[in-house]
Formats: structure tokens, C-alpha cells, sequence
């Protein structure tokens, strides 16, 4: 007869395996996790564009690709709306027919915002060039053809999330940066220097254009959208907060290292600089998770499943947690060896950045996770009051920076106050 022991030993391996099989069943993580890699993938091909870009031009060059591609960036912020507007419709509809007709007719208008886009920077190209001190309006166009391609791509990429097509949504991610990479060493080995740079950005989007295109048409079939009653005023509307919504999660995280590189000296905002990269990489998995919330929490929100909210809510919250206490741990006992590794010596000073970034880190991804879930269920309210606390972040950085580490603990306690605060909104709302 077996004693108590083995027999607890016993019921505590069942209950493991138990929690393991769950864990591994639950598709929030599955979908997560893919997309966290298809990103970590992405970066990579990114990264070494940049880097390439960087040696190949020069430094004058590189400056200006620099500037560039930083507009691109913040004019990408409109695309986030779209993308999120595109999510968020195609994951409530149901039917195939009915989520086949909107894609044609969001695709179609899509087409024309990207087309007015390039209008108008074009018509702005000599303002711009005039502001980055630019000789030819040349490179302006390319980035107007850029970010036109890539408002329409981001309504395709926004369908595949709300179709929840994770495994096709993150393989083309990672082609995008692959064909840039690859057109983008071509072209400027060829001769074509800032343009092909630039001509890469544009082409990589529109190969997965196409391909997306081509795949969304199979997937839902060719349905006329003349056939569809949706209201497409309904993503109008939803456009402007969905795009403030890519402010908070665009703006806020990259600016605190511009206000530092503009109020302190250039090897201490280096040190800053480093800091934020390392933090960065905790953000991988917490932000597949919520790319894979958001259509989860549409589908089920718009079938009025509460319960399944609170268990999509909670489970999400769990992993992201999970994934950031344990880096949020790493860099607060093992800043140095960290730094040593990916930076080199001459970085052990940021060691106290990094303690403070990791924690700041965690409070950002729980935050974001209760951003996401509350724009996927309209309420706008908690995403208007996210908008007010990232920018009161940026006024109180502005204000208050004695010193870097007091800059990072800022970071910290505006995004912990809205963790908690969006918390609170989420429970009360849902134990109505």
C-alpha cells in the first residue's frame, strides 16, 4: 500500500500535467506565441536592414533615411486605426458572404485613403524637405508611395487578425521584412543608394499587397460588397479612436528616449537608449497576446459571452504577467551580466536603467493588454483616458527629469496608474 507521500507526490504530478495540458490546449497562447515569433522574426530581418542601410549610406545619407523613415513611422499611426477598424468588423460579422463583401468594400476605401495620402504628401513634399534640410523632394515621394502601400496593407493585415488567420497574418509579416531586407541590399548595392532604400520599404509592402490580397479573395471568396449592409459609417467612426489607440501604443513607448536624448549628453542618453532596447525585448509575447486578444474578445463581446470575457481577460493578463515578472526579475538581479552580454562593458553603467526599465516594461504590457480589450469592446472611454495619461507621461517627463533614472520611474508609475485604473473599469463593467 502506497504511502502518503507518494501518494501526494502522486496527485501534485497529475495536477501539473493537468495545468500543463490546459496551458498548452488554450489557443490565446498558441495564437500569442506564433505571433510573438513571427515578430521576433520580423525584427531581425528589420534590424538588419537598418543596419545594412546604415553602413551602406553613409552617415549624411543615413540621417536623412533617419528622418524619413521616422515620418513613415508616425504616419503609420493612421494605418494602426485602419487595422484595427479592419479587425474589429471583420471578427464581428458573421458568415462568410457578409465578412467577404466588407473586406471588398473596406479594401476599396482603404485604396482611396492611401490614394489621398500620397496626394497630399506629394503636395507637402516641399515643406518637408524644406524642415529636414533636404535638397531633392524625390525621397518625400518615395515615402508617400511607402506609406500609401502601407495603409491599404494594413486593412488586409487588420482582416486576417479579425478572421483570426494568426499563422498567414504572421507569415507575411515576416516576408514583408524579408523582401525588404533582400531588395533593400539589391538596390542599394546597384547604385540606387536613398531611393532604393526607400524603394525597398515600398515594394516589400506591396509583394504582401498582393500576395494578402490574393489570399483574403481565396479565403472568403469574391463576393460583391454591394451586397453587404453594412454601415461603413460604423468604421469611420471607429477609425479615430482606434488610431488614438496606435498613438498610446507608437508615441508614448519611443518618446521617452527622444526627450532623453534631448535634455541630457549623448553617452548618457546611449545608456538610456540601451536600457530601452533590453525592455523592449520583453514586449514580444505580451503583444502577441494581445494581437490574438483582440478578435477573441470582438467575437465573443458581439455574442454578449461575458463569462468568456472575463476568462479571455484574465488569462491574457495571467500570461502577460507571467512573461513580465519573470524578465522584470532577470534585469532587476542580473543588469550587468545582461548588458555585458548584449552591449559590452562599456554599457555597465545603464545597470540602473535596466532594474527600472524592466519594471516599467511590466506596467506597459499590462496596460496595453486592458487598451486592447477595451477598444475591441467599444469602450472608448478607458482608450480617450489612456491618450490623457500617455501624454500627462510626456508633460511630466518634460518637467521632472533630474536624473535618467527618475525619467524611467515615471514611465513606471503613469502606466501603473492606468493598468489599475483600466483594471477596475474592466471588473466593474463586467460583474454588471
Amino acid at each position: 500500500m502506497p504511502d502518503q507521500d507518494t501518494l501526494s507526490v502522486e496527485r501534485l504530478t497529475s495536477r501539473i500535467a493537468r495545468t500543463w495540458r490546459t496551458v498548452s490546449a488554450d489557443e490565446l497562447l498558441h495564437h500569442g506565441g506564433l505571433m510573438a515569433a513571427a515578430t521576433v522574426l520580423a525584427g531581425a530581418f528589420n534590424y538588419g536592414f537598418q543596419v545594412f542601410v546604415g553602413r551602406a549610406l553613409g552617415a549624411e545619407q543615413y540621417g536623412v533615411f533617419g528622418a524619413l523613415f521616422a515620418l513613415f513611422y508616425l504616419l503609420h499611426v493612421v494605418g494602426r486605426g485602419v487595422r484595427f477598424s479592419a479587425s474589429r468588423f471583420a471578427a464581428e460579422l458573421d458568415g462568410p458572404h457578409d465578412r467577404a463583401a466588407f473586406y471588398r468594400g473596406f479594401l476599396g476605401r482603404s485604396v482611396v485613403l492611401g490614394g489621398v495620402s500620397f496626394v497630399a504628401l506629394v503636395a507637402a513634399s516641399p515643406a518637408i524637405t524644406a524642415f529636414f534640410g533636404i535638397e531633392s523632394t524625390l525621397p518625400v515621394v518615395a515615402v508617400a508611395a511607402a506609406i500609401a502601400i502601407e495603409l491599404v496593407l494594413t486593412a488586409n493585415q487588420g482582416t486576417l487578425q479579425g478572421l483570426q488567420q494568426f499563422a498567414a497574418l504572421g507569415g507575411f509579416k515576416v516576408v514583408q521584412a524579408g523582401v525588404k531586407l533582400g531588395l533593400g541590399v539589391a538596390l542599394v548595392l546597384a547604385g540606387f543608394g536613398l531611393y532604393g532604400a526607400f524603394g525597398a520599404v515600398a515594394l516589400g509592402s506591396l509583394v504582401v499587397l498582393v500576395a494578402s490580397t490574393a489570399y483574403l479573395h481565396w479565403r472568403l471568396g469574391r463576393a460583391s460588397a454591394a451586397t453587404t449592409s453594412f454601415e461603413y459609417r460604423r468604421a469611420y467612426r471607429y477609425v479615430f479612436p482606434a488610431a488614438l489607440a496606435g498613438f498610446c501604443l507608437t508615441v508614448p513607448a519611443n518618446a521617452d528616449v527622444v526627450l532623453v536624448t534631448h535634455f541630457f549628453p549623448a553617452a548618457d542618453a546611449g545608456y538610456y537608449t540601451a536600457a530601452s532596447v533590453l525592455g523592449k525585448v520583453l514586449v514580444f509575447l505580451p503583444m502577441g497576446i494581445s494581437t490574438a486578444l483582440f478578435p477573441k474578445v470582438t467575437a465573443d463581446h458581439a455574442a454578449a459571452a461575458t463569462d468568456q470575457l472575463d476568462d479571455l481577460f484574465d488569462r491574457a493578463l495571467a500570461y502577460a504577467a507571467l512573461v513580465g515578472v519573470v524578465g522584470a526579475t532577470v534585469y532587476w538581479f542580473a543588469a550587468e551580466p545582461v548588458l555585458r552580454v548584449v552591449f559590452g562593458a562599456d554599457y555597465l553603467a545603464a545597470a540602473p536603467l535596466v532594474r527600472w526599465y524592466g519594471l516599467a516594461v511590466l506596467a506597459v504590457v499590462l496596460a496595453v493588454i486592458v487598451l486592447n480589450f477595451q477598444l475591441a469592446r467599444d469602450r472608448m472611454g478607458f482608450v480617450y483616458l489612456f491618450a490623457a495619461g500617455s501624454v500627462l507621461e510626456l508633460a511630466l517627463i518634460w518637467v521632472f527629469h533630474a536624473s535618467m533614472v527618475q525619467v524611467v520611474q515615471l514611465v513606471l508609475a503613469a502606466n501603473a496608474v492606468l493598468f489599475l485604473a483600466g483594471l477596475a473599469f474592466v471588473k466593474l463593467d463586467l460583474d454588471r
